[in-house]
């Protein structure tokens, strides 16, 4: 997908969603979208404001991605709640979108009625948002998408290896990433933080509850997605 050229363009996510657009359209978005919050939150800071109005996306002269979320802040405090709401919040603003309901529709609706809303949802992409929305899991859709995609991979070249003469001659599948690589991505320019040494101590602090997040929670991602075949 990464070597379709696309016009370039420069909107509100407001006004992006103001005309048609197609799942896969939509699943890229949403892919490029999360891996620059990912990116933010690697860099400190978080998501204060989803209105689409507050995000511009676009697609760069040479064909790259960029979101620009205007309403960032410095995660001095409370970082494992504001990168757990920051996920929670874009999977519901996907849905949302997807759905045609975002101005009316409330989580807990949406997490009682989840089905409901699958119509609307990339086929793909139901699992994720039903684990967000639905079961309270916390994980990044980047990486979601990165390990099912391996999982694919995986299992198509097991079935190469089981087929008669696959094991000798026979190339096997590797992995180009799902949505493209963050090389296609054009990372968004954040604050200039005046405080060098708060910032790299927070760095620290958040280095480390990054990695107790990423291991508590990718796991049971890792065996949700191994578990649905």
């Amino acid at each position: 997908m990464g070597d379709i050229v696309r016009m370039p363009f420069e909107e509100t996510l407001d006004e992006y969603t103001k005309n048609y657009h197609d799942n896969d359209e939509y699943t890229r978005l949403f892919y490029v979208m999360d891996s620059m919050m990912k990116y933010i939150h690697g860099n400190g800071y978080y998501v204060i404001n989803f209105n689409p109005k507050n995000i511009v996306v676009g697609v760069t002269d040479d064909n790259r991605d960029f979101v620009n979320f205007k309403s960032i802040d410095v995660m001095d405090d409370d970082i494992t709640n504001k990168i757990n709401n920051n996920i929670y919040n874009l999977a519901f603003l996907a849905v949302g979108i997807l759905s045609g309901t975002l101005n009316n529709l409330t989580p807990l609706f949406l997490k009682q009625n989840f089905s409901q809303f699958e119509i609307y949802i990339p086929e793909q992409l139901i699992k994720y948002y039903r684990l967000i929305l639905v079961s309270g899991g916390h994980t990044y859709l980047c990486d979601y998408l990165e390990i099912k995609n391996k999982q694919e991979i995986t299992k198509l070249n097991k079935a190469l290896e089981e087929d008669s003469g696959a094991s000798k001659g026979r190339s096997y599948v590797k992995s180009t990433g799902h949505y493209g690589n963050d090389d296609n991505i054009v990372p968004m320019k954040l604050p200039n933080e005046d405080n060098k040494d708060n910032i790299a101590a927070f760095v620290t602090n958040y280095a480390l509850a990054f990695v107790i997040i990423a291991s508590s929670l990718l796991i049971p991602i890792i065996a949700f997605l191994l578990g649905q075949r």
